[in-house]
């Protein structure tokens, strides 16, 4: 009962800004109990956010039961699931092409060493000591890779940056010759297993797509500075595929045709106490120089529509900022 009073409560709740004054645990144990806060919201916290949920604010919970009704609230009245037919490749290969049709000169693989300013503009210096000059610079990587890459930033927009909690991912992908168990998604509680979750994709997009085969992902959230990251591929995939013999009776090592790993330190940020407070500003110190990601999502999850709601809402302010405003003083400083 308290578990259900807890869900509905939390998915009327307008003002989630005073939620991020009080620990997720903190407004858990007291709506929902201690013994459902052990049982069930404790496995489901440290799956998403391993021991850094003792971070995160009750704001946390909010965002996600709030996506869970908005389907329903949006007079759809039932919860769907949409894919789009060959992935994100397809999509990102489309939006590639929309901007090359509008001039636009996509680079893949520059990575960014440094950003600064000068009166003649932003140079940007990427890996190997190229060097290219622009008018205006949006960087969208996670706070402490920007804080590195802009060395003109004032030290409180340094320290706002990389005082951003993050949580990163190890993911296998895992490529078998039959379907698990046909479940979209099961969320893993168990300790022992090694991984959080068990996404077969297959389940909800047409084995046709993926040759016949079934297509597993296996995630594991932690954090950035995780040992995990510096386990071998091979290590990895012994222990991820033990773990699934044991959960599944009829899977076999033989059934896996492809095992690949993903890792990301810098995934989502997790929304700590007083988060949008201490949330750095697009607009920085430096002249020309914006910083823009996935952290300015402080009222959501980091989904597909967040981000683009996100850009929605940055870009008109972005466009409509004087270009290169204060450049010369700055760089005369």
């Amino acid at each position: 009962f308290r578990l259900g009073l807890t869900i509905f409560y939390t998915s009327h709740i307008k003002n989630w800004q005073r939620l991020e004054q009080i620990k997720v645990e903190d407004w858990l144990n007291q709506w929902s109990g201690k013994r459902t806060m052990e049982r069930i919201w404790l496995p489901l916290l440290r799956a998403k956010l391993s021991d850094n949920y003792k971070k995160a604010s009750a704001a946390f919970i909010w965002a996600i039961i709030a996506r869970m009704y908005a389907a329903r609230r949006s007079g759809m009245k039932k919860e769907m699931f949409g894919y789009v037919p060959g992935g994100y490749a397809r999509i990102l290969d489309a939006l590639g092409k929309k901007l090359e049709q509008a001039g636009v000169v996509v680079h893949l693989n520059h990575r960014v060493k440094r950003v600064e300013s000068s009166s003649e503009g932003i140079n940007v210096t990427f890996e190997g000591g190229h060097q290219v000059r622009f008018d205006e610079v949006v960087l969208t990587t996670p706070g402490p890779v920007a804080a590195d890459a802009c060395p003109q930033l004032t030290s409180e927009e340094k320290a706002r940056l990389r005082g951003i909690q993050y949580q990163g991912i190890v993911c296998a992908s895992v490529l078998l010759k039959k379907p698990l168990a046909g479940y979209y998604v099961t969320n893993i509680t168990d300790s022992w297993v090694p991984f959080t979750a068990v996404i077969e994709m297959s389940a909800l997009v047409d084995r046709k797509h993926f040759g016949g085969s079934a297509l597993v992902y296996l995630p594991k959230y932690v954090a950035p500075d995780d040992p995990l990251f510096n386990e071998s591929d091979e290590n990895i995939k012994q222990s991820f595929l033990a773990a699934l013999a044991r959960m599944y009776p009829s899977f076999e090592p033989s059934d896996v045709l492809s095992f690949q790993i993903s890792r990301v330190r810098y995934v989502f940020a997790i929304p700590t106490l007083n988060y949008s407070c201490e949330l750095p500003s697009m607009s920085t110190s430096v002249p020309g120089v914006h910083i823009v990601n996935s952290a300015h999502i402080i009222n959501g999850t980091l989904n597909v529509n967040e981000t683009v709601q996100l850009a929605e809402r940055t870009i008109p302010e972005l466009v409509s900022m004087p270009a290169g405003a204060e450049r010369t003083e700055h760089a005369g400083a």
